[in-house]
């Protein structure tokens, strides 16, 4: 599993699962020369606090992306391109002030 945005560590670990082990910065992955197997690459956008779109990182038909799109509310903020990925969460997160748990 590998993201861009460090918060999901803690999470991912919890899960204390032996089919998910947690990567690190997808980034720093994207150039490993063992990256073979499937992935998971978390994707936050619009991005907080900066509201910078992410894209996927990694590329392949082994990488499979889950959005985070806790931020994007068409009613709160500019929306320049439809989503559209695999799995796509939607939390009320920014509504209810606990920005902090993004996944869930």
């Amino acid at each position: 599993m590998v993201l861009t945005s460090q918060v999901y560590k803690m999470q991912t670990e919890s899960f204390k699962s032996v089919h998910f082990k947690f990567q690190g910065d997808a980034l720093l992955m994207k150039n490993a020369s063992d990256s073979t197997g499937n992935v998971i690459e978390f994707i936050t956008s619009p991005n907080n606090p900066d509201g910078l779109f992410k894209k996927l990182v990694l590329q392949g038909l082994s990488v499979n992306a889950i959005y985070d799109h806790a931020y994007y509310w068409p009613h709160f903020s500019a929306i320049p391109a439809q989503a559209d990925g695999d799995v796509m969460i939607f939390i009320i997160s920014k509504l209810t002030s606990h920005a902090g748990s993004r996944f869930g």
